[in-house]
């Protein structure tokens, strides 16, 4: 089954649960006190999904053109735009982008943002109830989008969805979606719960890995009675351990199981590699280091694969100029993007 939480405004709203006998839909009224804490009118039976919906009231909206369609693109420019058409700082909200028109040459997209600190109150009062919404979207917001009026402007300051029947309706057809209209479970509100769950087994594989290591080296070592027949019973243990966790797996001698475990042990690091990175600190440093003048970093971003640095320069060659600063401690830097905006450009440098 699946939960849908249609918040009416930050104090609570109407949650509703698809799935059930024959595929019926319920609903549950539920508020969100003072203190943040969830309290539901009835029971809510296990789900397996929980997606979270703000009313139109708690969203900002600002409609850009961009004189290029790509959406990879235009994601990269948004917080250039954003920034001074916001009341708030950019690191105070989050948002995502929509496509809502244009042709092959330019793209018309809706900027969607809201205040971070307010979202992330309601995510928190939602986990606590362990009902973590994976998905932060609009019914209101979809419903209008879908319609692909003519005018979204017009749209977007008519009467809202008020029904119950409605309202259901717009929930249980957005979480049918491949893909949610918009999400703003982005930055540091991240949904990270399947990532917590890796490092969870990364942790208990490394705890087993080290236990065995140690039951076979008192076995080797030591031939006393009583502690080869402790280093057997851990053996078993950790044996009937490793089954669980990995089927098939340490049913022979304490070699073969060693030899089995550090083989799933090196997938997982190969897993876990996609999580690293660079070392923050370290590449901050060199940046600081190596800085031409005339030239403004705004943003960095990093990555498994290196470093996007996002800025302003007073001329090209002020551009060209900090990609050979950076070059010096980095081995591969590239100008990704220039774009003149009145007496200043824009950049982005891929830095490895």
């Amino acid at each position: 089954m699946k939960a849908f939480f249609d918040l009416k405004d930050p104090k609570g709203g109407v949650v509703f649960i698809f799935g059930g006998k024959n595929g019926q839909i319920s609903s549950i009224p539920f508020e969100i006190g003072a203190e943040g804490k969830l309290s539901l009118k009835e029971q809510v039976p296990a789900v397996e999904d929980v997606y979270l919906g703000l009313p139109l009231s708690m969203l900002g909206l600002r409609m850009l053109e961009f004189p290029f369609a790509g959406m990879e693109k235009i994601r990269h420019a948004l917080p250039f735009e954003l920034e001074g058409m916001v009341l708030k700082r950019l690191d105070e909200i989050v948002w995502d982008v929509v496509p809502v028109g244009g042709d092959e040459g330019s793209r018309k997209v809706l900027a969607v943002y809201t205040e971070k600190k307010a979202l992330g109150g309601i995510i928190a009062a939602l986990r606590e109830a362990s009902m973590e919404p994976s998905v932060v979207t609009s019914i209101e917001l979809s419903g209008i989008l879908e319609g692909g009026g003519a005018d979204i402007s017009e749209a977007l300051i008519a009467t809202p969805p008020s029904g119950l029947e409605e309202s259901a309706a717009l929930a249980g057809a957005e979480l049918s979606r491949p893909k949610p209209a918009i999400n703003l479970r982005v930055g540091e509100l991240q949904y990270a719960k399947p990532r917590e769950e890796f490092g969870r087994r990364m942790k208990t594989a490394f705890v087993l890995a080290a236990l065995l290591l140690l039951a076979f080296s008192i076995k080797s070592a030591i031939g006393i009675y009583f502690l080869n027949r402790e280093a057997m019973a851990i053996e078993g243990q950790i044996r009937t351990s490793i089954r669980k966790m990995m089927p098939g797996r340490g049913a022979g001698n304490m070699e073969v199981s060693l030899m089995e475990l550090e083989g799933s042990l090196a997938e997982l690091r190969r897993e876990k590699a996609g999580f690293g990175g660079l070392s923050p600190l370290d590449s901050l440093k060199k940046l600081s280091l190596h800085k031409a003048g005339g030239v403004v970093i705004r943003d960095i971003s990093m990555n498994s694969g290196g470093m996007i640095l996002k800025g302003e320069a007073h001329a090209l060659s002020d551009v060209e100029a900090e990609k050979n600063a950076v070059s010096q401690d980095f081995r591969q830097v590239n100008v990704l993007e220039t774009n003149q905006s009145g007496n200043t450009v824009l950049f982005t440098l891929s830095v490895k």
